[in-house]
């Protein structure tokens, strides 16, 4: 989070940074991802919705190379991360991952979690790695914790650094897959109030989520998936407050969002 970004308001959005293709997923008979095609451009915010089983979790494993694609493609900026040519570990390293699982190692202290990748993938020097995790830790209030190991930190203050982790090498992408659904409901603000500082800095983020109000408030754009199609795709404010299908419709009127 080194740069802080101004948005220009008349094109209000860069270039594409994601781009996903009619991407088709399946496990034996069963199509998880029926033609998917969405984009997400530079400092946007996009909420990925829909029912469990929709296929959100698999749309962001596809996208991370956790799982292959059947068919369509998936680009980042220029790169077919589809294509087997590609170098896996280059592509991993220009997206950062948060999922529900805080996913710290329990041995190592919350530095030296955040550190890790920097060391041993990109071969930092350990001064400049612990340099810019610090900056990073300082920035959520969490400095003071960066010799404590993970079980001694509460769900959200683990989240916290997760998300901070993934922010060390700056990356292009930032997916959140469902950050919250692990959480005690009293520590949920203090990581949905991090990812909103990350969007006014101008980061660009996929998030899944079922934080309803979060999604409405935070994204500019949200995607809603039912049955591995995708049935919307719009602002908040034409998905969420005045949507015209039924089933869309039916959908947030379970949370009280109609």
């Amino acid at each position: 989070m080194s740069a802080e970004y101004t948005l220009d308001t008349d094109s209000r959005f860069g270039e594409k940074v994601l781009r996903l293709d009619n991407v088709v997923k399946r496990f034996g008979d069963l199509t998880v991802l029926d033609h998917i095609s969405f984009d997400v451009r530079k400092h946007e915010t996009v909420a990925l919705l829909g029912p469990s089983g929709s296929g959100k979790s698999t749309v962001m494993k596809c996208i991370n190379l956790l799982e292959q694609v059947n068919d369509g493609q998936i680009w980042l900026g220029d790169t077919d991360l589809t294509d087997p040519r590609e170098n896996q570990d280059a592509i991993r390293s220009r997206i950062g991952v948060v999922f529900q699982q805080f996913n710290l190692f329990s041995h190592m202290t919350v530095l030296n979690n955040v550190t890790l990748a920097a060391r041993k993938v990109h071969h930092w020097p350990r001064e400049k790695a612990e340099e810019k995790a610090m900056g990073l830790l300082r920035r959520i209030g969490m400095d003071h914790k960066a010799k404590e190991y993970p079980d001694r930190l509460s769900g959200g203050q683990q989240q916290r650094v997760a998300i901070c982790r993934a922010l060390m090498m700056e990356p292009e992408l930032l997916l959140l897959d469902e950050i919250t659904s692990a959480l005690d409901p009293l520590l949920v603000g203090e990581v949905l109030e991090m990812v909103g500082e990350l969007k006014s800095q101008g980061a660009t983020i996929l998030m899944a989520t079922h934080e309803m109000s979060f999604a409405h408030d935070a994204a500019d754009r949200i995607v809603l998936l039912r049955g591995g199609h995708i049935a919307e795709n719009g602002s908040p404010e034409q998905v969420m407050d005045n949507p015209t299908d039924p089933e869309t419709q039916a959908f947030f009127a379970a949370y009280n969002r109609v």
